[in-house]
Formats: structure tokens, C-alpha cells, sequence
């Protein structure tokens, strides 16, 4: 039977030296994750983050949206299914190609099932349409009515169903009452930014004391609340919470998993591992964790089948530059020698079409001047700002075991 084998592989976030396991042809990498990577929380559609405007910190994310100076026209942007699918399917090829097995779009749920459709060999995808009390955005009726209509495309085993309430400020009670109870009728999870900067705890939870039963919730950012007390689950996400605040969530208590936030802009989580490595050091194991299995647990999906795999060894991987060889969703290649197996692109050549894309919105529905696309280069120099890449001892922080045969 033929194998394959690692130098270190991360299997369900534990670190074993000498991996080896029955699979398809006999080969050998440096490192391998088994799952891949999870990103809990991602806004494809997001293009333009105002960032070249930025010229301090703001102190919360409503400050943020409404101070922010754009190029783009969001609104436009949303209302064009067919540009919005485009945006959707390059993040969907980005992630993938950048070790992702598994991912959760917000923003505009007919866009994003177009893009699954056209891309549909991987990550897993979690749909999260967003619900806001803003025209141009739905209501949970209109994501009710959506889903029922789309029934027979949504019977997918990588695709998995949600909502995804915006914010307290932006949601009233009565949007915020019907995601619930729709999320809950239909057994889904439910999302939402909670606590950005500013604490959101205490009306969150006036909020849910009138809901019986609530559903699997999976909050975003949680920097001002702890998620434990509030009783969700938390999908943090360092790198925009540094780029726009220039501070996090203190500690991993209650962190469940990690989010890109924009996969456009700055890359997906594993290209974040260097900045999530440096803002908790010492706590390898619990970042993998966190980054690996945590977002299917976030959103109760199988991890059965998926796999990253690096010709890089563990300390370069958790810088989060290299790319990986070879990734498998569902017991399927996706990602061989770093290209696509369905189209047989590559993460430079996705880059270039967002570009253009982003270029292209900025003619049409913009000012004309294309929106700052700065890619995770911006994210490493948040690390060079806190004193370099981290150190990490794997014989001190882990007792590295061998792993002999392990079923995959």
C-alpha cells in the first residue's frame, strides 16, 4: 500500500514527528495538515477597505464605516451579481490555493452560490448571507424565500447553509429576532461582528433573553467581550483588527478559530500564522488548533478527506509565506505543485485577475482610481513592526511522538 509521509505533520492541531499515512501514491513533504486550514469568517465581495485613507487608528468599527474614505461604490458593487460571483470565485481559488480546506463568506448570498457552482471542487464553503437593516441588504424573509428557491444547489457535502446578522447597531430587534429563529428553525449557525472595538456584551445578551432555544452562534472579533461569558463561539480575526485598531483580542480565551476578515486584500489565515504566532507566543498548540479543526467545530462541518501539504518545514510554514504543494478537500486533489487542478491557475495568477477585477470596479462603479489591494505583505510588516518573525522551539513547547499509520 503506498503512503505518504511528512517530516512533522498537524493532526487535529497536534503536532507528531515522522507522519506517515495510507494514501493514493507514496510521497513525502515537509509538513502536513490534517485537516487544512479554516478561515470562520471572510467578506469576498470586499475590495476596497478605505485603507489608503487611513491616517490613524479607529477606535471601533462603526467609527470605521463611517469615517472611511472609499473609491468604490459597495452598494454597486453588491447589486451586480455577476461581478459580485467574479469576486467570490477568485476568493474561493485564492483560499484554496493558499492552504484553506474550509471557509465562510458573508456579504451577498446568490453571488456567492454562483461562485460555488462555478468553482466547485473547493474549500469547503460556509454560506453566510449578511442581514442588515440597510437598503440593498436582505432580511431574514428574503434569505428564507432565497433558500428555499435554491434548494436543489444547496444539497452540496462542501457547502454548508447559515446567516450572518451584521452588527447590533446596523440589525434592530426585530432582524435581529428573525435570523435567530430562522437560524434555528432551520438548524443553522448564526454570525455576526460583536464587540469591535467597542463592548456590545451586555445588549447581546438583553437581545438573546427573549429566544428560548438560540443556534450555534459564531461572533467575529470579540475584542472588548468575552466570548466564554457570553456563551458563543469566536472567530477572531488579528489581521484587520491590527491594521484598523492596531490591537486584538488579549488572550485566546475564548477563541475559537481565526478569519481573514478580507481574503482580497490581505490574504487568507494561513498567510496571517506569523502575526497570530507573534501576538500569543507560546501557545503553538492552541493556534493550531485554533486555525485547524477549530473552524469546522465552529460550524459542525466534516473534516473527513482534507489535507495540506508543504515542502517547508513547520517554522517556515507558521511564518505564513510559503504556499502549499499539494491540498485535498473531501478525499480529492484540489491543489497540485501549487496549481489548480480544475483550471490550472496558480496563486500568481488569481493575484493578477484580482487586480484587474479591482481595477476594473474602480472604473465602473468608482472614482476611477483602483482601490488599494495591498495583499498580506501588509500583514508581515505588522510582524516586522512587533520585532520579527517569532521564535518557536517545537522540543520545548511539544513532545514530539510518532504518528505510524494513521487512518485518513
Amino acid at each position: 500500500m503506498p503512503h505518504l509521509e511528512a517530516g512533522v505533520g498537524v493532526v487535529h492541531g497536534r503536532i507528531v514527528e515522522g507522519l506517515r499515512i495510507p494514501f493514493y501514491k507514496d510521497v513525502y513533504f515537509e509538513t502536513v495538515f490534517i485537516p487544512g486550514f479554516s478561515d470562520t469568517h471572510a467578506h469576498p465581495q470586499v475590495i476596497d477597505a478605505g485603507l489608503d485613507s487611513q491616517e490613524s487608528y479607529w477606535r471601533n468599527s462603526y467609527e470605521w464605516l463611517d469615517e472611511r474614505r472609499l473609491h468604490i461604490d459597495e452598494v454597486m458593487v453588491r447589486q451586480d451579481i455577476g461581478l459580485s460571483a467574479r469576486l467570490a470565485e477568485l476568493a474561493l481559488k485564492r483560499a484554496v490555493l493558499e492552504g484553506v480546506t474550509l471557509i465562510a463568506f458573508t456579504g451577498v448570498l446568490e453571488a456567492n452560490l454562483k461562485a460555488r457552482l462555478r468553482f466547485p471542487s473547493g474549500p469547503r464553503l460556509v454560506l453566510l448571507p449578511t442581514l442588515m437593516d440597510k437598503k440593498g441588504w436582505s432580511t431574514p424573509r428574503d434569505v428564507s424565500r432565497l433558500y428555499a428557491k435554491y434548494r436543489k444547489y444547496i444539497a452540496d457535502s462542501l457547502l454548508k447553509i447559515g446567516v450572518f446578522v451584521h452588527s447590533l447597531k446596523w440589525a434592530g430587534p426585530e432582524t435581529f429576532r428573525g435570523a435567530v429563529e430562522l437560524a434555528s428553525k432551520g438548524r443553522m449557525p448564526l454570525g455576526l461582528h460583536l464587540s469591535e472595538g467597542v463592548s456590545e456584551g451586555g445588549e447581546f445578551l438583553a437581545r438573546l433573553s427573549h429566544i428560548d432555544r438560540p443556534p450555534r452562534i459564531v461572533a467575529v472579533h470579540c475584542i472588548d467581550d468575552d466570548p466564554d461569558i457570553l456563551g458563543v463561539r469566536c472567530s477572531s480575526c488579528p489581521a484587520s483588527n491590527m491594521l484598523l485598531y492596531n490591537r486584538s483580542r488579549r488572550s485566546l480565551r475564548g477563541v475559537t478559530s481565526f478569519g481573514s476578515d478580507w481574503p482580497h486584500l490581505v490574504g487568507t489565515v494561513p498567510r496571517h500564522l506569523g502575526l497570530i504566532m507573534k501576538l500569543y507566543p507560546g501557545r503553538l498548540g492552541e493556534v493550531l488548533r485554533r486555525a485547524t479543526t477549530g473552524g469546522y467545530q465552529d460550524y459542525g462541518v466534516s473534516h473527513t478527506g482534507d489535507l495540506v501539504a508543504y515542502d517547508e518545514d513547520l517554522g517556515r510554514v507558521l511564518t505564513g509565506k510559503p504556499i502549499p504543494k499539494l491540498v485535498m478537500v473531501a478525499g480529492s486533489v484540489v491543489v497540485d505543485e501549487g496549481v489548480l487542478v480544475e483550471t490550472g491557475e496558480a496563486l500568481h495568477d488569481v493575484e493578477k485577475e484580482t487586480l484587474e477585477v479591482s481595477k476594473y470596479v474602480g472604473e465602473v462603479y468608482g472614482d476611477g482610481t483602483p482601490p488599494l489591494v495591498p495583499g498580506p505583505q501588509y500583514v508581515w510588516d505588522i510582524v516586522e513592526g512587533l520585532g520579527g518573525e517569532p521564535r518557536i522551539d517545537l522540543s520545548r513547547e511539544f513532545l514530539l511522538q510518532p504518528a505510524q499509520d494513521q487512518r485518513y
